[in-house]
Order: C-alpha cells, then sequence, then structure tokens
C-alpha cells in the first residue's frame, strides 16, 4: 500500500511539469472557439445562482440574510463548490474513457490523467472564488479573517476528490455499467448535501449522516470562509467524520489503482 502511494507521488512529482501543461490545454480546449471564451467558465454557474435564488425568494419566499450575509452570497459559497464536485463525481469517476489516447501510451502514467483534470477544474473552481471575493468587495458585504483558510479547504478538495478519481475510474473502466451508476448519483447527491438547505434543518439523525458526505463538508467548509465566519477545523463533529472518510477512500484509491492499472490500457 505504502508502496504504491510512494510511486503515485514520485510519478506526479517526476512529471509535475507535463501535469500543469494538460492541465492548462484542459482548460482551454473546453472552451476553445467559443467567442466568449473563459467567460463561459462563470456563465453557467451565474445563471443556475440566479434561477436558483429566484425560486427561493421569489417562489418559494424561503430566502432571508444567513449571519448577517446576502442570502444569495450563501447560495453561490454553495453552488460553486458544487459545479467543481459535480464534473469529479461524473467525468472524474470515469476519466480514462475521456482520454483514451493518453491511457493507451505505454510511458504515460495513469495517476496523471486524474491529476491533471483534477487540477483544471480547481484552477476553475478558484477562479469563482476570486470572482466571489471581488463581488464582495464591490457591493460592500464584509470579509473577515476566515476567508485565510480558503485555500486548506481547497487543498483538502483537490486530494479527496482526486483520491476519489483514482479509486474509481479504475473500476468504470472495466464495467461500463458502474461508471453509468456512478454518474447517477450526482442529482442525488445535489438535492441531500445542503446546497440549497441549511443542514441544521435536518433531524438529528440526518445531520449524522450528512457527516460523512463529502459534498455536505466541501460546501459547508467554503461557507465557513464566507458566511459561517468559523474555523472550518474547530467543527470536529463535520471535520473528523470527513478526514475518516478521506483516509478510506485514499486506501481504497491505492488499492484499486495497485489492482487494476494494469488492465485499464486492455478495456479502454
Amino acid at each position: 500500500m505504502f508502496e504504491t502511494l510512494k510511486h503515485i507521488v514520485s510519478e506526479n512529482w517526476r512529471w509535475r511539469r507535463q501535469v500543469w501543461g494538460l492541465a492548462k490545454i484542459d482548460l482551454v480546449r473546453t472552451y476553445r472557439g467559443a467567442a466568449l471564451g473563459k467567460v463561459w467558465l462563470f456563465a453557467k454557474p451565474a445563471v443556475y445562482i440566479l434561477v436558483y435564488w429566484f425560486t427561493l425568494s421569489f417562489g418559494l419566499r424561503s430566502a432571508s440574510d444567513i449571519n448577517g450575509k446576502p442570502f444569495i452570497l450563501w447560495l453561490a459559497t454553495g453552488v460553486f463548490p458544487w459545479f467543481f464536485m459535480s464534473d469529479m463525481i461524473t467525468t472524474g469517476s470515469d476519466i480514462y474513457h475521456k482520454y483514451p489516447y493518453l491511457v493507451n501510451r505505454l510511458k504515460f502514467p495513469l495517476s496523471l490523467i486524474s491529476t491533471f483534470y483534477t487540477l483544471s477544474l480547481l484552477m476553475v473552481f478558484g477562479g469563482m472564488m476570486v470572482f466571489t471575493i471581488l463581488a464582495c468587495l464591490l457591493t460592500g458585504v464584509p470579509l473577515s479573517v476566515y476567508l485565510i483558510q480558503l485555500p486548506l479547504v481547497m487543498a483538502l478538495m483537490f486530494v479527496f476528490w482526486l483520491a476519489w478519481s483514482v479509486m474509481l475510474s479504475p473500476l468504470s473502466a472495466i464495467s461500463k455499467d458502474f461508471g453509468n451508476l456512478l454518474k447517477t448519483l450526482s442529482t442525488p447527491f445535489f438535492w441531500i448535501s445542503g446546497i440549497l438547505f441549511p443542514l441544521d434543518a435536518l433531524p438529528r439523525i440526518g445531520r449524522i449522516i450528512m457527516a460523512f458526505n463529502p459534498v455536505s463538508w466541501c460546501v459547508e467548509s467554503v461557507r465557513d470562509c464566507f458566511v459561517n465566519d468559523q474555523w472550518f477545523w474547530m467543527q470536529p463533529k463535520r471535520f473528523l467524520p470527513f478526514l475518516a472518510v478521506l483516509l478510506v477512500v485514499i486506501i481504497l484509491a491505492l488499492h484499486n489503482y495497485r489492482r487494476l492499472y494494469t488492465e485499464v490500457p486492455d478495456v479502454i
């Protein structure tokens, strides 16, 4: 197990320049040919946020300021992380089918595919966070010292979803049914993870279950930076279950990669 971890880390370190280059290429290629270019990185999330805000504010009349911050900021800090995570749940868990030409290159390490794809999405997410900060400054919404923990939150999100991709991609490569099953998880995760409602509204058993939901932890931790004004590591009822899930995912990722990475090129 530790040998596999050492092998993956050393591969990513040796190929770090290629990983960074591939991440940038993947980001550019996504919107190549579009007249508005990188504007589309923010257009889709912005439309979703406005639709949810309008529905909750005027349709359901359930929107109100949270901790003295505008409801739309609370909503944005849930939807922006979700777009990063939804891509990891769907495409990230079946990444080898997205880049078959890299899988079949004999000297290209498979672990790098998950790394540069996750990094590419993280750069988009980082841009969304910068946009959120600028929007707060321009509209007079106060930012607190708790914002300095955002890079650490993003780093933990990167590690978790990278491990998620490494864990599930070999299984999805071998079984298309498994890959299709994973893609169906995106919608349930969205509706149950507290993106559109506060988790405190759930009964006690619901809050306990959601403590082991990584999507909920990521969303709440980003909101800790902007809205809740608290350190995420000072919430042990949320942070410790997340660490437990992270450890399990890393162990399974190393196990699946060690057992299946030699078989993946044969089935892609």
